[in-house]
This record gives structure tokens, sequence and C-alpha cells, in this order.
């Protein structure tokens, strides 16, 4: 089903079923099952449906991750918590907007040569920790940014195997 198209059902407006409608009751139904257990993940995929709610319980299970994983202290947690949401949501290459070409006056379209065609922006240490701040702690950063990650792709791929099921 592929994790844009779970997203485009969550606000869905009516829950009957209809086989060509994009947002059925069944992908609906598959979401819920597959985030019973998967509390970040259900909360993600509702962030990135534009869901300010989530996005508080996002942080606020992040920052409960951080203090008992790795007993990083709530203020600190709370940094990491938005600055790996932030690395999460925009993974774009800032300098071509995500295309993996630049376009130059008076020049043929090249590959940028920033992200090399991939098109997205490659973060790299010295991003994350001007966007933490002081005291970064690459282990539990990218432990966090990992969790998140895998807890989405969690969903899309239990929701998947549930409407085929």
């Amino acid at each position: 089903m592929g994790h844009e198209r779970l997203i485009r059902c969550i606000p869905a407006r009516s829950l009957g079923w209809d086989e060509t409608q994009e947002c059925s009751i069944d992908r609906i139904t598959a979401i819920g099952f597959a985030s019973r257990y998967n509390e970040i993940g259900e909360a993600m995929l509702r962030v990135d449906a534009l869901d300010a709610g989530a996005l508080h319980k996002v942080i606020l299970l992040v920052i409960r991750r951080l203090n008992h994983h790795h007993r990083i202290e709530r203020g600190f947690a709370k940094k990491i918590a938005f600055a790996t949401l932030h690395e999460y949501m925009r993974p774009n290459c800032i300098y071509c907007g995500g295309k993996g070409e630049e376009h130059r006056k008076g020049r043929v379209t090249t590959v940028c040569s920033h992200c090399e065609g991939s098109g997205l922006h490659r973060y790299s240490d010295k991003d994350r920790k001007a966007l933490v701040g002081g005291g970064f702690n690459t282990r539990a950063y990218e432990d966090t940014l990992t969790y998140v990650r895998d807890a989405v792709r969690a969903i899309v791929v239990n929701s998947d195997k549930r409407l085929t099921d």
C-alpha cells in the first residue's frame, strides 16, 4: 500500500466501504490493527497527515524513550526529539529541493553536487548539533531517528500484510 497511501486514508471523511474509494474502511481498519502495539508509528502517520495533536504525542513518546534508554534529562531530550522529527519530516535536499538536479544560468541541468542526485539531504553531525545545541549525543540521536523510522515502516508493512491476508 505504501506510506503516502496510508497517510491519505487517515483523515477520511467517510468510513463507508466502496471498492473504488481510496480511503476505504479496509485500509483504515488495517492501520488500526497494525498500530495496536505501535504507538509511535501510529502517531507518526498522523503527524505526516498534519495532525498537530499527534506531533505532541510523538514528542512525549520520544522524550520518555530517551529518558528511559539513555538517561537523558527531559529538557535535552525534548531538543533531540524536535531535531530528529525535523530530520525525519524534511528529508529533501535543501539545495535542489529534492529533485536531484541543479539548474544554473546558461548551463545544462546537472546532477546536484550536494546530494549526488539522490534528492535527499544528508544531515551531518554538524547539522544535527546545530539543531540540538550543546551536549549533542550522537548515539541517542541516531537511536531516536532509527526508532521513529522503524515504527513508521512497521505500520506500513503490517497494514499491507493485513490487507492481503
